[in-house]
């Protein structure tokens, strides 16, 4: 259990301390460019990329998504490995109410939805 607790406290502590440009590049480069598109609402990739550069700061409700499918995606990554984590964000849920958790956090960025994911993702890892 201890484990399971370090990678959770691991990815919520960098998806607080680090910035949204480097959250962007682990997101794409682990994630990839669909999911990380759909995860923050948006339909072009480009702006992805943008963040990824650090040309531009996603607006605040955008950096929340950011945060929490950074969060997600990095606890089941280093819990487990990336195509896990894609598989888990993409995957109907039952903990969602069979809803991917990557809709969730599309959809609703608020305290709510995120607090569902999280619960999900612990779900998961503690099975």
């Amino acid at each position: 259990m201890a484990a399971v607790e370090q990678v959770e406290d691991a990815a919520y502590r960098g998806s607080v301390r680090d910035d949204t440009a480097v959250i962007a590049r682990w997101l794409l480069d682990h994630l990839g460019q669909r999911i990380t598109t759909v995860g923050l609402g948006l339909r072009d990739a480009s702006v992805v990329r943008r963040y990824a550069r650090g040309e531009v700061q996603p607006p605040q409700e955008r950096a929340a998504r950011l945060r929490l499918l950074y969060r997600v995606g990095r606890t089941v990554a280093d819990a487990y490995d990336a195509e896990t984590a894609r598989a888990f964000l993409t995957g109907s849920n039952p903990q969602l109410g069979d809803r991917a958790p990557l809709v969730v956090i599309a959809d609703d960025p608020t305290e709510h939805a995120a607090s569902e994911v999280i619960g999900a993702v612990r779900a998961l890892l503690h099975g």
